[in-house]
């Protein structure tokens, strides 16, 4: 990739990053992170995300408060990097809160939800994105889960990719708290791979 490139890349991340900075930093309890406290800005996330279509009308203040409560092992789901427990949870909130009486779920709101309270773990389930890594690996990609999705990220963190991220955010994290772990560098894996799979570009 070209320097250009990456610039529009980490440009959008770092964006992206400032605009929900106090979401992503959060350092106290998950149930207690600005994203799910605040019902406007959760609003503001469904719409920004595209998200709030794939909630069912009139449940997603409902859904907030559950993701918050003692009934949803919202925790545990942050802490297991595989994506099996969303994926596991994705199947059990559809009826009650997926569209179409269930046939769609939340997959792709859950992930999002996971990627701005665990961003060191978790990339947001994407249509484009997933064009982008089928593109990148030229070959049949197993994607029906999220945590196959997972799995096929995490190696691309791992290899030849990650290392050129890594390079290319060298000196320009928006934060030092970004700078740790792979916090920031998910977040630019996320528009690299949009970018592949088609999503058009606003500068």
């Amino acid at each position: 990739m070209t320097i250009p490139v990456w610039q529009f890349h980490l440009k959008k991340a770092k964006e992206n990053w400032l605009c929900w900075q106090n979401v992503y930093e959060h350092t106290g309890p998950a149930a207690d992170n600005p994203l799910l406290v605040d019902a406007a800005k959760f609003g503001k996330f469904l719409k920004a995300y595209s998200v709030g279509r794939t909630v069912r009308g009139g449940t997603s203040g409902q859904l907030r408060e559950l993701l918050r409560s003692s009934q949803f092992p919202l925790q545990e789901l942050l802490e297991d990097a595989t994506g099996a427990i969303l994926d596991e949870q994705d199947t059990q909130l559809r009826t009650q809160f997926g569209t179409r009486e269930g046939q769609h779920g939340l997959r792709s709101v859950l992930s999002k939800i996971a990627a701005f309270l665990a961003p060191h773990a978790f990339n947001a389930w994407d249509t484009d994105a997933r064009k982008g890594l089928k593109r990148l690996q030229r070959r049949s990609v197993q994607v029906r889960t999220y945590a196959e999705y997972c799995a096929n990220l995490n190696q691309l963190l791992a290899g030849d990719l990650g290392e050129r991220i890594q390079d290319a955010c060298r000196n320009k994290y928006p934060t030092r708290y970004a700078e740790e772990r792979d916090r920031f560098h998910r977040r630019v894996l996320d528009r690299y791979l949009m970018d592949l799979g088609g999503r058009p570009r606003r500068e």
